[in-house]
């Protein structure tokens, strides 16, 4: 009955697929709890409940204190991610509308806004260089 490295004595350790299988289970484990990090941080952003601590760790990772765990940047993005997509599926069921006419409005706001910043900045830029070359 004993494990061995390459497999259990069922054999269902060796069979690729179950290996796959758990990186994905492992994956979507962290991927969650970086969901509820980013839920938490984002209520909290709005007054309810407390801002749980986040730090950077020398590896790259993401300490999130409130978890105990440690997380990658990109299974932070795959959490917010799925995020956005619950949120554009609920709006497109409860409207009766598809994603399409959902995402789309928004998309356009979010690059609108891009813009007026990139705008406010160029002007920001401007005026840096008006204020160097008065100082010259």
């Amino acid at each position: 009955m004993g494990t061995e490295a390459h497999g259990s004595s069922d054999g269902r350790r060796g069979v690729p697929g179950w290996v796959a299988d758990l990186a994905r289970r492992r994956r979507q484990a962290s991927e969650l709890r970086s969901a509820i990090s980013l839920v938490g941080s984002a209520a909290a952003d709005l007054g309810w409940g407390t801002r749980p601590d986040v730090r950077v760790l020398p590896d790259g990772r993401l300490w999130l204190d409130e978890l105990e765990t440690a997380v990658t940047a990109a299974e932070v993005y795959q959490a917010a991610r799925h995020l956005v997509a619950a949120q554009l599926r609920a709006v497109a069921e409860t409207t009766g509308r598809p994603v399409g006419e959902v995402a789309g409005p928004w998309l356009l706001t979010l690059h609108t806004n891009e813009a007026m910043v990139s705008l406010d900045l160029a002007d920001d830029d401007l005026e840096d260089d008006a204020l160097e070359d008065d100082a010259a």
